[in-house]
């Protein structure tokens, strides 16, 4: 209730280093009055009554930009965990991930 939630996405992972991780990004709305929610599997049911209101805003950067972890967020104790990539070929990589994983399902 009078919640604010902010998913980050993946290229603040990347410039973050991991300090801040991008977001699993999924949907169940339930219903907050019901005491029987969980099926016997232990997964939510589903409520066509549950309220929810999102408002969705994506950012394309410069395809030629180059991300990698932003200098304050790398030290001795924390070693960058991503090497340099251009933002495009990020995006890509992405893409064909996520389209392999929605393979898979079909399989």
């Amino acid at each position: 209730e009078d919640s604010f939630i902010i998913n980050l996405g993946d290229l603040m992972q990347r410039w973050t280093n991991d300090k801040w991780t991008s977001t699993l990004h999924r949907v169940v709305a339930t219903d907050n009055n019901a005491d029987d929610d969980i099926i016997g599997d232990g997964r939510q049911k589903l409520f066509k009554s549950a309220r929810r209101q999102s408002i969705a805003f994506f950012v394309n950067m410069n395809g030629n930009a180059i991300v990698m972890p932003l200098e304050t967020c790398v030290d001795e104790t924390h070693p960058s965990k991503y090497i340099p990539i251009k933002a495009s070929e990020h995006l890509i990589q992405r893409h064909n991930q996520s389209m392999m994983a929605k393979h898979k399902k079909k399989e």
